[in-house]
C-alpha cells in the first residue's frame, strides 16, 4: 500500500519559483494562481528547507546546556535575520527540545 502524498506541479519551473520554494530563483507571475492558474501549487503550500533551522536549534540548545550566553546570543542574532519560515521551523525544533 502506497501511503505517500503526491504534490502535483504545474511545470518544472515551479521548483525554481519563489512563490512556491523558499529561496527560489525567480518569481514566475504568468502561471501564478492569482492569474487564474488552478494548478499552481503555491496556492496551497510553500516548500521550506529545514535542515539549517534544525541545526541552529540544536546549537542553541547545546549553548544553553553549557550556559554559554555569548554563543547563544550570536546564534539567535543570526536566526533573527532569517525568513519567517526559517524562524517558524527553528522555533518548532527548539520547542520540541529534541531537534
Amino acid at each position: 500500500m502506497d501511503t505517500k502524498d503526491y504534490l502535483a506541479l504545474y511545470s518544472t519551473k515551479c521548483l525554481q519559483c519563489s512563490h512556491l520554494v523558499e529561496n527560489g530563483k525567480k518569481a514566475y507571475a504568468k502561471c501564478h494562481f492569482t492569474k487564474g492558474n488552478k494548478h499552481c501549487p503555491a496556492s496551497e503550500v510553500r516548500l521550506v528547507v529545514v535542515g539549517k533551522a534544525v541545526a541552529y536549534a540544536t546549537k542553541v540548545l547545546k549553548a544553553r546546556d553549557a550556559h554559554d550566553l555569548k554563543t547563544e546570543a550570536r546564534l539567535l542574532q543570526y536566526v533573527s535575520t532569517q525568513s519567517e519560515a526559517f524562524k517558524t521551523r527553528f522555533y518548532s525544533a527548539l520547542d520540541s527540545g529534541n531537534p
